[in-house]
């Protein structure tokens, strides 16, 4: 029962993110991301909050989400999930 609870919350989470990219504005030059910026997304799509993912790195909170907001940039999102969903894509 918990393993259909937990597949019908990742089917729905995949859906969420389907319909994000259907309506994402994507550059036609869209930037690479840094090393860094991956690393702080991964740790984002944890669900860590930035304060946890600064711990996490050794960065400053001011630095996670200064990457942050370069991340949502490069990937042309309209939001942080956005962002996320377009980076698991992206990257894995």
């Amino acid at each position: 029962m918990l393993n259909s609870a937990v597949r019908q919350d990742s089917l729905a989470a995949e859906s969420d993110c389907e319909v994000y990219e259907l309506d994402a504005h994507r550059p036609d030059q869209a930037a690479e991301l840094t090393s860094r910026q991956i690393a702080i997304g991964r740790l984002m799509s944890t669900g860590l909050k930035d304060a946890a993912v600064a711990r996490e790195l050794g960065l400053s909170l001011r630095t996670v989400r200064a990457e942050i907001s370069a991340m949502v940039a490069a990937l042309g999102a309209r939001s942080r999930f956005q962002a996320g969903c377009l980076l698991t894509r992206r990257y894995g």
